[in-house]
């Protein structure tokens, strides 16, 4: 087992020795101001490094028994428990904005609220966490102040659950249904609910109408034989403006800043934005949702989202699945339209000899494909098996041409008519490339994604790209091109954003998240199936179970119980290459 973010202990040691004397210091106390006793003698500066030094290799020797404890199975030792939603993982038991110039922090990730993960119970104290800062087992430091030894404090006991690694979507998720939905920081009476859902304010009864249009009160002084007088018009009060979630396009006309509520209104929603659930639960006599936030909804207004079919594309040449191997579970259910290496049903003949390694992929795009058995010297063309649209071959460079078509042989055996597939194109190997890096190739023209090992691919699928529009620039959302680094990793980050043409939107907890140029990620997308095709706002669209298998494989490597990671040096992310 490696553990990456396992770090010098110098600057624990540093800090560790400044503490043990300040904290010497401030317990001194001054004498009696009613005797005149002599002054004490200044404390020796040798004694207290000596303290120092003697608590600093307690320290060394707790972090080296965690350390084997850790390579030596599953850990039985504390555990911390993160209380804040976002529980930062510094490289330094100091705040990077404490930093000096002599003493350098960085932040290497975080952890989510409720996450507990192992620790070494020996807090660091210092003036940048007076609470102590506690070393991670596997690497790191949490100030005290976010975090807790105690399994049974409420908010890591009642935090919303946690990611569910072993599928392809580590949450559910439901979407809003109507305009103006609340999203509370905690639940509220039906009365209080009021002041910001008037959809449950009763309408006031209308006047009961009888022959003639009249109401009842006027009928009888008519029956009375009485003129009825024509009464001058009311004088109607100035009306307050609708509020933009009761009027009809109003969703087009206001921003997510404008969402943002005060108090216990955490903001309102526009119809369509998608909320990560951790339950429903009942209470005040209503019906709720409970997010991964530890926010509250109306049951009513939320639907339980079903995702589509989860497409997958193929590892190659028998590589194994890294997400199994990572997170285990098999990543959702498999499914006739799941994406895989074409199985190509062949008689004896066509499976004997296979060739050998694979010289290039391909993206079966006709529905109609069909496993091919080629007996060039015969000069014969059989069908064999029906091949699944989106499908991926593994392709020699063997090729038969017949009837003005051109076949190429697979790597088990069969062929394909190439007028079914379409090739991955990938770019050139970077120059500067490791033997056995890993790096990713996105072919946007042909909505592709190849991952390398070295020149050896052994990862293929389809993507969604930005879309395009040469026409409205507010409809035109580019995927950058050129070569990048992974910057961050997420299991999940919210999205969202103003589009000027349209509404807002916002969806909690995207899966599978890997930035890779500011906001631009890789990442999952449950909201469609319609990989091969351009549908994202710029980031690269993959299926979940797709984006897990690459989020296992790529660097930096998430620790074990965090929930993010971030790359510390720039060639530590995996390279992406993203090309037209």
């Amino acid at each position: 087992m490696t553990f990456p973010y396992r770090i010098s202990l110098s600057a624990a040691l540093v800090l560790a020795c400044t503490s043990a004397a300040c904290a010497r210091q401030r317990d001194a106390s001054p004498a009696d101001a009613g005797h005149a006793a002599a002054p004490a003698p200044a404390p020796s500066r040798d004694l207290a490094a000596e303290q120092a030094a003697e608590d600093a290799a307690h320290h060394r020797a707790l972090v080296e028994a965690a350390h084997a404890a850790l390579d030596a199975g599953p850990w039985e030792g504390a555990k911390l428990g993160a209380t804040n939603f976002v529980t930062s993982v510094l490289s330094a038991p100091l705040w990077p904005e404490d930093a000096d110039g002599g003493q350098e922090s960085v932040r290497l990730g975080y952890l989510r609220h409720g996450a507990r993960v192992p620790v070494i119970p020996d807090p660091i104290v210092n003036d940048s966490c007076p609470d102590g800062w506690l070393e991670l087992a596997a690497g790191g430091f949490v100030c005290g102040k976010n975090a807790t030894l105690d399994p049974k404090n409420p908010r890591v006991r009642l935090a919303p659950h946690g990611p569910d690694l072993s599928r392809s979507l580590p949450y559910d998720y439901g979407v809003n249904r109507s305009n103006g939905t609340p999203l509370y920081r905690r639940v509220l009476s039906l009365e209080d609910r009021k002041k910001y859902e008037p959809w449950l304010i009763a309408a006031p009864p209308r006047p009961a109408v009888v022959d003639g249009g009249t109401s009842e009160d006027e009928s009888d002084a008519l029956d009375a034989g009485a003129v009825a007088a024509s009464a001058p018009p009311a004088e109607i009060p100035d009306a307050a403006p609708l509020p933009w979630y009761l009027r009809d396009g109003g969703s087009k006309e206001i921003t997510l800043e404008d969402l943002h509520g005060h108090g216990v209104l955490v903001r309102r929603m526009v119809r369509g934005f998608v909320l990560a659930l951790d339950r429903d639960f009942k209470a005040a006599h209503a019906h709720w949702w409970r997010t991964t936030a530890g926010f509250a909804a109306p049951f009513e207004r939320v639907t339980l989202f079903h995702p589509p079919a989860d497409f997958r594309g193929a590892w190659l040449g028998g590589h194994e699945d890294e997400g199994q191997a990572t997170f285990g579970g098999d990543a959702g259910v498999v499914v006739a339209t799941s994406a895989r290496i074409a199985v190509d049903a062949s008689d004896g003949d066509a499976s004997a000899n296979l060739p050998g390694e694979a010289t290039a992929v391909g993206f079966v795009r006709s529905s109609s494909a069909h496993a091919l058995i080629v007996d060039p010297e015969k000069k014969k063309v059989a069908w064999g098996a029906a091949l699944e649209r989106r499908a991926v071959v593994e392709l020699t460079d063997e090729t038969y041409e017949a009837n003005g078509a051109t076949y190429r042989r697979t790597t088990r055996g069969t062929w394909v008519s190439m007028n079914d597939v379409q090739l991955a194109t990938p770019s050139p190997v970077p120059s500067d490339l490791g033997e056995h890096e890993k790096w990713i190739d996105v072919d946007l023209t042909h909505q592709s994604l190849v991952a390398f090992e070295g020149t050896h691919p052994v990862f293929a699928t389809l993507v969604s790209s930005g879309k395009r529009d040469a026409t409205d620039k507010t409809k035109d959302h580019p995927t950058p091109t050129g070569t990048f680094r992974i910057q961050s990793k997420h299991v999940s980050s919210t999205m969202d954003g103003n589009i000027a043409a349209d509404a807002p939107y916002s969806i909690e907890d995207v899966p599978w998240v890997m930035y890779f140029d500011g906001s631009y990620a890789l990442h999952g997308a449950f909201w469609h199936a319609n990989f091969g095709y351009k549908m994202s706002h710029g980031c690269v669209n993959l299926s979940p179970a797709d984006a897990r298998a690459l989020f296992a494989w790529t660097e930096p490597h998430l620790p074990s119980g965090w929930h993010g990671v971030f790359a510390r040096e720039p060639k530590d992310g995996t390279r992406i290459v993203i090309h037209e």
